[in-house]
């Protein structure tokens, strides 16, 4: 807890300070404040169409569920949107993205990871440190061995995952790629968006 208000509502006590901003949240305003930021993704970047059919594809991590539950919360205001999920036999980590696209590609579909900002950080981390997994996010969308697949999209790039777990109550996923982008993160706030929008401009 901080003691203090939150700098959103003005009424509640804020149990969640953004030290890259300054903002100060309570439980309520900031899983409203993640929901702002990937329907606003989404519309940027023009991820989701009205009509699409989407399959999201868990990882097997805690985050799955919050992050279901966003997406199935912004897609209901489009009744002609499907929504299905998807159930892996095996947790999803990095070097297997490539082939759960493969698997569950469909030319009728979007395929939805639950891949946030941090992710997208430890990934391109690992990829230049060890050329693997051979899978980078490119505008929210997957690239796979050099090839754009356009309908593998993650909307999740520009919400810290470590946000989702306070506003969710649960356990974010570690490896020593994530553990870095978060001590990054931790000694200069805002390092990982400030990452991400040189990252963009690298691989256009």
């Amino acid at each position: 807890m901080t003691g203090k208000l939150c700098t959103m509502c003005r009424t509640r006590e804020a149990i969640y300070t953004r030290e890259y901003s300054g903002e100060r949240l309570c439980e309520q305003c900031l899983r409203k404040s993640i929901i702002i930021k990937v329907r606003k993704t989404i519309g940027k970047l023009k991820l989701l169409e009205r009509d699409d059919k989407i399959l999201f594809v868990p990882l097997g991590r805690d985050l799955d569920e919050p992050a279901f539950q966003i997406l199935s919360t912004i897609e209901s205001s489009f009744p002609e949107v499907s929504l299905e999920i998807i159930k892996p036999e095996l947790p999803i980590g990095y070097d297997e993205i490539p082939r759960a696209v493969r698997e569950y590609c469909r030319q009728d579909a979007k395929i939805v990871l639950p891949l946030f900002l941090d992710d997208l950080v430890a990934i391109f981390f690992r990829y230049c440190d060890t050329g693997s997994p051979d899978v980078l996010i490119k505008r929210g969308r997957l690239v796979i061995a050099g090839e754009d697949i356009k309908n593998a999209i993650s909307p999740y790039i520009e919400v810290i995952s470590r946000e989702v777990g306070v506003a969710w109550g649960v356990k974010t996923a570690e490896n020593p790629y994530l553990k870095l982008a978060w001590e990054l993160e931790d000694d200069t706030p805002g390092a990982l968006y400030n990452i991400y929008h040189s990252y963009e401009r690298i691989i256009q």
